[in-house]
């Protein structure tokens, strides 16, 4: 449907920004309006299959991702079921001084009840990932001190 990305920089330590946004026990803690539920199904090495309940654009969806964590800079979340099956996001982040430069890199796939949403999705999606990203951010500086 839509592939993109975009590029920011957050005040906040690049190992530690990192370790807080692969912690999926704690998605629910750090951004609950958006993680309903999490449950790690198996892990495999580096590779980690997870129930998810979400709220995005206004909508409740149940997905199962699979997250693959290269650390120390790399985490790749594929989407492999529900109606955004196929979406892939893929992570990079960068040291960059003090600062922690994040791209993020998205094929985003839309099915369903919400492919209607595809034609002026991807601003969106954008704009929201930016807010996900700064509140996890937020909480890394909260939790830095």
């Amino acid at each position: 449907m839509s592939k993109f990305s975009f590029v920011k920089q957050v005040d906040v330590d690049r190992d530690q920004f990192f370790t807080i946004s692969t912690n999926y026990e704690k998605f629910t803690e750090i951004l609950p309006e958006y993680f309903k539920e999490v449950r790690i199904l198996e892990t495999n090495g580096n590779a980690t299959k997870i129930f998810e309940t979400l709220s995005f654009l206004g909508k409740t969806v149940n997905v199962t991702t699979e997250h693959i964590v290269e650390k120390p800079d790399r985490h790749i979340v594929r989407m492999l079921d529900g109606q955004t099956k196929g979406t892939v996001f893929d992570e990079l982040y960068e040291k960059m001084g003090e600062l922690t430069k994040v791209t993020i890199e998205v094929d985003f796939v839309l099915s369903g009840g919400l492919k209607i949403l595809a034609m002026f999705a991807k601003n969106k999606i954008e704009s929201s990932m930016k807010i996900v990203l700064d509140e996890f951010a937020n909480y890394a500086k909260k939790h830095s001190q």
